[in-house]
């Protein structure tokens, strides 16, 4: 099995155990004065990132520039049948089930918040559910082999979602003194940003596989870790606070669409175009 196809598989797992490390970090990382315990699991999580990043540097490197940027998403992204339609169907519900928890959460805890959090988390978690229309529609235009421009405009809805989540999550956390207890959720949001960033490249004529293929793998990897350890937090310790664990939620299925769209990319029948030599194509 070559490293395009074994890439997204790779990606699930080191993300799943970032997840783990993570949460035990959380748990057990911390005393009661937020200062380390000297528990081993960040040091852990941050090589493990560390080899994340390397291989999926090293897998986007597999790819090359696409032979055709007008056919770019129909070559590399579609297919997939029934398959394709019930990924984009579930992330959408999901979305919508996460986002729903997170508004109700939210209106029900109002009071109780500072002001930005009242600014910022009602329109997040609406972008949140609006995100379920953009992946059942582009779920959509998979199956189908092509993208309309009304479907294409729906990625900025996600895009949107990511970007308000980073902002919220820098400035209720920008005075906290240890990194490990929100860095990986700033990455989370961070990379996932950047991956649905490079996937509406595909739908606007302007591919980088390349591009897409290192910010997929990463936003998965961050995406599972940031989320899968949120909720470790919220199991191990207080049932009760439910505050975080919608934007877990939605963490966690956006790095699993992304992961499907890789191993969409893995399989593409796509020609491949020139090889490239520092952005430029060059012959064999």
């Amino acid at each position: 099995m070559t490293l395009k196809k074994a890439y997204p598989v790779l990606a699930i797992v080191l993300g799943a155990v970032g997840g783990v490390l993570h949460g035990l970090d959380l748990v057990q990382g911390y005393d009661s004065a937020d200062l380390p315990t000297g528990a081993p699991w960040l040091t852990m999580l941050y090589v493990l990132s560390a080899i994340a990043v390397i291989l999926c540097v090293a897998a986007a490197f597999t790819y090359r520039k696409t032979s055709d940027r007008y056919k770019a998403f129909e070559s590399y992204l579609t297919g997939g049948g029934t398959r394709h339609k019930t990924v984009a169907v579930l992330s959408g519900e999901l979305f919508i089930v996460f986002g729903l928890a997170g508004l109700y959460y939210t209106m029900t805890h109002i009071m109780e918040m500072t002001m930005f959090d009242r600014v910022t988390l009602i329109p997040l978690y609406l972008l949140a559910i609006l995100s379920c229309v953009a992946f059942m529609r582009l779920g959509g235009s998979a199956v189908r082999g092509t993208v309309t421009e009304d479907d294409a405009n729906m990625i900025f809805i996600p895009i949107a979602w990511a970007a308000l989540d980073l902002v919220n999550t820098f400035k209720e956390n920008g005075n906290v003194p240890m990194e490990g207890k929100f860095v990986f959720e700033l990455l989370a949001a961070g990379g996932l940003l950047c991956a649905l960033h490079a996937y509406a490249r595909f739908l606007f004529s302007t591919p980088r596989p390349r591009l897409l293929a290192g910010f997929a793998g990463i936003g998965t990897v961050f995406g599972l870790t940031g989320g899968i350890g949120l909720m470790i937090q919220y199991v191990m310790t207080d049932l009760s606070d439910l505050q975080r664990v919608p934007r877990a939620g939605c963490y966690v299925i956006c790095a699993l669409w992304l992961a499907y769209q890789l191993s969409r990319m893995a399989l593409s029948d796509e020609p491949e175009g020139p090889k490239l030599k520092r952005g430029k194509p060059v012959t064999d």
